[in-house]
């Protein structure tokens, strides 16, 4: 077997052209293929995989501002219920997709 990683050659030789090429040389030896398993990558171009991998790593995490539930509620992003208003219909207060009472987003039993 020519590679362990699972790459073509051609891959592989265009990895080692943009890190001779790269300012930061740390940066450019981080591995980009992520979480994906082997088949998506085979169907995933080289251009769209470095696209991927970058967006991701740029993209800010989503982390709520503080974990006061008076604030989120007056800053509008969970209801009186303690559901959130965009996203997952999942419950803040509760931490699960009910509210104390038993009911769901939709306000009927679970």
């Amino acid at each position: 077997m020519a590679n362990s990683h699972g790459l073509t050659s051609r891959i592989v030789k265009k990895q080692a052209a943009a890190r001779k090429q790269a300012k930061n040389k740390k940066a450019s030896y981080q591995v980009y293929i992520g979480n994906e398993n082997p088949q998506t990558r085979k169907n995933m171009s080289y251009k769209a995989r470095t696209h991927y991998f970058e967006n991701k790593q740029n993209f800010p995490k989503k982390k709520l501002a503080n974990k006061n539930i008076q604030t989120l509620i007056e800053q509008g992003i969970i209801d009186e219920r303690g559901f959130f208003k965009t996203g997952k219909k999942k419950n803040f207060i509760t931490k699960s997709m009910v509210d104390a009472k038993g009911l769901d987003f939709y306000g009927m039993p679970r």
